[in-house]
């Protein structure tokens, strides 16, 4: 298989050292290589330099593209609203924020931030700001440089396991989703609608509170913050990580809608590496970062004049081999073109000479386009009938006491119910024996309403004469 990008991934896990490497593609990549270092930060330096060596040499995998992913609890996110005005010195109105954080150069903070624009507010511009402190992605870099590993990016690690999420499975980058990353010591939840990150928080395992009860409550909390309208759903919940499948199997009875990220993830993975999908699932997350062009989520915590530094040499054999393959695209172009300039003039006499019979056969298509557009209208006016206040009646007869909708629609006979219940599990029985409805299913995920106790609910539903 031809490999056109490799990307590294590198992330601090505990006493542990994650590297993962993905192989980009025409099709999308493949998670070719997988090895984890313990101990890295204790054992004698030359030690795992000589591990990391071998590892890179045995797979022959290039160290040219490495992203290295801080740990959640490292970072700091602030989400904050500045006036439109300021959009021309965004940098510099950030850079001010940050001081405000930093009171002395001791605790001085690398930044980058990530646009959260709303189109309702166009007065304000609202970012994420990613903060993490200066000493610690030093720390970090002159510790991998004495394992000759320079990074060329430095992203908080679970921003690295949103990108994989949003290109690696159909239609996320759509939708409102929950990602938890389930590890052995914490559990981070992502918030993410429309293919930006509008939520995360991390916390720890342990003070006698069981993993499902744990989730649970970070879930309804990343639903506070995220300040969900009467018609908004979470289209998705997905975990991965190391716990995820027990995670799983303890909240299946209160959300069975949840799923593993990697029933779902496009990008293949190589036979040894399959069974490290879930440990591995972030440190991915930072190879797909670096072989991407255009990760949806953009953050770079490494200084600028390193970065540029570094990168400066780094699109030259991209350059070339680009120049390359557009000498080889233009050597390709010119044949067909010669046989295009022998045909033409044959094709254009062709044309010519049918030109009278293709007019008449053109205004007769017209003429049937134009009686079949009135018989379809005539048809239309015929058949159509309001049947809006005969299912509000209906489903006013049927719906318990303690139940009431916040939404109804009915559009080209798709019937959709949004509302509030006590028992939402005894509604699609009670909705199917309707003479009216038809294929009536939940879409999206049940959730229980923190102010009112009850089951936010979303139903769709087929009118029984629709077509």
């Amino acid at each position: 298989m031809i490999y056109l990008k490799t990307g590294i991934g590198i992330e601090p896990r505990g006493n542990d050292l994650l590297i993962a490497s993905l192989e980009g593609n025409f099709s999308g990549g493949t998670f070719t290589h997988f090895a984890r270092i313990a101990d890295y930060a204790t054992r004698p330096a030359d030690e795992v330099r000589r591990e990391i060596h071998r590892f890179f040499r045995e797979k022959g995998i290039g160290r040219d593209n490495i992203v290295l992913g801080i740990p959640r609890g490292e970072v700091l996110l602030r989400e904050i609203d500045l006036p439109a005005e300021v959009k021309d010195d965004l940098h510099q109105v950030i850079a001010y924020q940050v001081q405000s954080y930093a009171p002395t150069d001791e605790e001085s903070y690398y930044f980058d931030h990530l646009p959260l624009d709303d189109a309702t507010r166009a007065r304000k511009i609202t970012v994420m700001l990613v903060m993490v402190r200066k000493s610690v992605v030093d720390g970090y870099l002159r510790l991998l440089a004495g394992f000759e590993l320079h990074p060329a990016a430095v992203i908080p690690a679970s921003m690295g396991l949103a990108n994989l999420f949003l290109a690696g499975t159909k239609g996320a980058d759509h939708k409102t989703c929950l990602l938890a990353d389930c590890g052995t010591r914490s559990l981070e939840i992502l918030a993410l609608r429309g293919g930006k990150l509008v939520h995360s928080r991390e916390a720890p395992m342990g003070n006698g509170r069981n993993r499902g009860d744990l989730f649970v409550d970070e879930v309804s909390e990343a639903l506070s913050r995220m300040r969900l309208g009467p018609e908004d759903t979470i289209d998705r919940i997905v975990l991965t990580g190391e716990s995820s499948a027990a995670l799983r199997e303890e909240i299946r009875a209160r959300i069975p809608d949840s799923e593993l990220l990697e029933e779902s993830l496009r990008i293949s993975a190589a036979l040894e590496t399959r069974g490290h999908l879930r440990e591995a699932a972030a440190t991915l997350g930072l190879a797909y970062t670096g072989s991407s062009g255009n990760p949806a989520i953009r953050v770079n915590l490494l200084p600028p004049e390193i970065r540029r530094r570094r990168m400066r040499w780094a699109h030259i054999p991209a350059a070339v081999l680009g120049g390359v393959i557009l000498l080889l695209l233009a050597a390709l172009a010119l044949r067909p073109i010669v046989q295009n300039r022998i045909l033409a003039s044959a094709l254009d006499r062709e044309i010519e000479a049918l030109r009278e019979p293709v007019g008449r056969v053109q205004a007769l298509t017209r003429e049937a386009e134009e009686l079949e557009r009135k018989a379809g209208a005539m048809e239309a006016l015929l058949s159509s009938r309001n049947r809006n206040l005969e299912i509000l009646q209906q489903l006013t007869l049927s719906l318990p006491s303690d139940t009431f909708l916040t939404s109804y629609s009915n559009r080209d006979g798709t019937i959709q119910l949004v509302g509030l219940s006590g028992s939402s599990s005894e509604l699609i029985p009670l909705l199917e024996r309707s003479p009216l409805l038809r294929d009536v299913a939940q879409k999206g995920t049940i959730y229980r309403d923190t102010q009112t106790g009850k089951d936010r609910f979303t139903f769709e539903a087929k009118l029984e004469d629709a077509p």
